[in-house]
């Protein structure tokens, strides 16, 4: 909640002003209602669509998907975009391979109609590969036991976050590199520069390693990822907003912003601000 009232603050509006509620989680409080109907609820918004999508790290990439085609067909005019998730109950405590790689956040943002030429949403480009992320002894990073707070007290669980760390290093980095390099290539076609990148915040070498291949600057590269972890779907737009608030993404400055995660799903965002 606190994420999504800093969003509408910084944009100006009431919950009343707002059209739409997308939430990407995937650690929902409850299957039902969805994470996005219980905001709605605390904001005291009117009774406006308010929906779930899962997309793992990748998810707050998918939601701002949704919120844009809204707007851009004229359905909506401000969308509110949260993207959060709480690792913390899927972690297997005694797996140091894994459980010192996670944290718990949440982020938002407000997207908004614009009638400015060149800035918001320029480009959106998402991908998934059911089949390389796999179900079975294959699996890259699965979370088979329910999460929500019903769930089994911790010493009951039997199933916990898994990730194959060699795999998915070498997903994150391929993925990364290609996106970052595909975005470079469409802001040179937009007429524009990507002032600051913000990737997901999974691991500091998959970033190093891309920009080692790429030759993207690491000064312009937000990184948070040593105060938080790998908070999932709340990854990005936390960056977003300490970018934002910290004066490193400013009004007309174009950002680029990249994930991956499990599913498998990766995928790329470029904005004016």
């Amino acid at each position: 909640m606190t994420a999504s009232r800093q969003a509408l603050a910084a944009a100006g509006l009431t919950p009343d002003e707002l059209d739409m509620i997308v939430c990407a989680t995937v650690t929902p409080d409850h299957m039902c209602p969805s994470t996005a109907c219980v905001v709605q609820a605390a904001l005291g918004c009117r009774p406006i669509p308010a929906m779930d999508l899962s997309a793992a790290c990748t998810g707050f990439l998918y939601a701002l998907s949704v919120g844009e085609q809204f707007i851009r067909t004229g359905s909506a005019r401000h969308i509110l975009v949260i993207g959060t998730d709480i690792l913390s109950r899927t972690i297997d405590l005694t797996d140091r391979n894994s459980c010192i790689l996670f944290g718990d956040g949440a982020g938002a943002v407000v997207l908004s109609a614009t009638d400015t030429p060149g800035h918001g949403i320029r480009s959106i480009k998402l991908f998934a590969d059911g089949g390389a992320g796999g179900v079975g002894a294959d699996k890259l990073i699965h979370l088979p036991a329910r999460v929500t707070l019903q769930s089994p007290p911790p010493e009951r669980q039997r199933n916990h976050i898994w990730l194959n760390g060699r795999e998915v290093f070498k997903f994150a980095v391929r993925r990364m590199i290609e996106l970052t390099q595909d975005a470079i290539d469409e802001c040179q076609r937009l007429g524009t520069e990507i002032k600051l990148l913000i990737p997901h915040q999974v691991n500091q070498r998959i970033i190093d390693s891309a920009l080692d291949q790429t030759g993207f600057p690491a000064d312009r590269v937000m990184v948070n990822l040593g105060a938080y972890g790998n908070t999932s779907g709340a990854s990005v737009p936390i960056a977003l907003d300490e970018a934002i608030r910290g004066g490193r993404a400013k009004p007309g400055d174009t950002v680029l912003l990249v994930a991956f995660g499990g599913g498998l799903t990766w995928g790329s965002v470029i904005l004016t601000l």
